[in-house]
């Protein structure tokens, strides 16, 4: 999906408070959804918010409407050999009370899931909850967040044959990669900053930006530390001086 979809879509999405969801569309990234049909696998698109995104629209509309939001301690709902679940309440001086459940799966999980099962469970359960008070709750999305569908594609395949539940639009994109979507953000993002006209310049100076900040170029990049350096940039461009005339 392209900016301007995800965009149109973030319109689509009741405000909530005194906050809109296209200020906050550099959290959302757009999955292809698989289902099958009769006998075939019919191929949608959704977008989804990550959790963080989801906090700053949470905090920044009881910033601004100088309320309280509060988030409980996890309570343990199971934790055994094979999975984890916690739920979380959050507590808004506006909106009440709302509480999210999340698992994270110790056997056939991501990565992720088996070895910071704890991490991985109350931030999706946060997710959750804040989803359920109206944060990120794109059309299509449900309750999940972009992590949420992160893990679905890192999981290990079950040993029936078929398709993975949600791939990126890239097909031969590995599961937790660089989106093409983020890719070209960032070559947009870091032209403006820097006053680059040249694409190919600005992928060189992206490529050396995150060889400092992670320790690689742009190529091994994560979902994740891309939508680090979209908020990096973001930033950046939000508190540089006006040029000098």
């Amino acid at each position: 999906m392209k900016r301007e979809d995800l965009i149109n879509l973030c319109r689509k999405a009741r405000d909530v408070g005194k906050v809109r969801h296209e200020d906050f569309v550099d959290y959302v990234i757009g999955l292809e959804k698989k289902r099958r049909v009769g006998d075939e696998w019919v191929t949608s698109e959704a977008a989804y918010m990550s959790v963080d995104g989801k906090l700053a629209m949470a905090n920044e509309d009881h910033r601004l409407q100088g309320k309280r939001l509060d988030f409980e301690d996890p309570v343990v709902l199971l934790d055994n050999d094979e999975q984890l679940t916690l739920m979380v309440t959050v507590v808004s001086e506006i909106y009440g009370r709302r509480h999210g459940i999340a698992t994270s799966r110790k056997v056939g999980g991501s990565p992720v899931e088996r070895d910071f099962p704890w991490e991985v469970a109350e931030t999706s359960a946060i997710g959750r909850a804040l989803s359920a008070m109206g944060y990120g709750l794109l059309p299509g999305a449900g309750l999940a967040s972009a992590e949420d569908m992160e893990r679905v594609m890192a999981r290990e395949p079950v040993r029936e044959a078929k398709p993975p539940a949600y791939s990126r639009t890239a097909a031969s994109q590995r599961p937790g990669t660089l989106t093409e979507y983020q890719k070209a953000e960032l070559v947009r993002l870091y032209r403006e900053v820097h006053n680059v006209a040249d694409e190919a310049a600005a992928l060189e100076g992206l490529k050396a930006r995150f060889k400092e900040k992670f320790g690689h170029d742009l190529d091994a990049a994560t979902y994740r530390e891309g939508q680090d350096m979209i908020r990096f940039l973001n930033e950046e461009r939000r508190t540089r001086k006006p040029s000098q005339p």
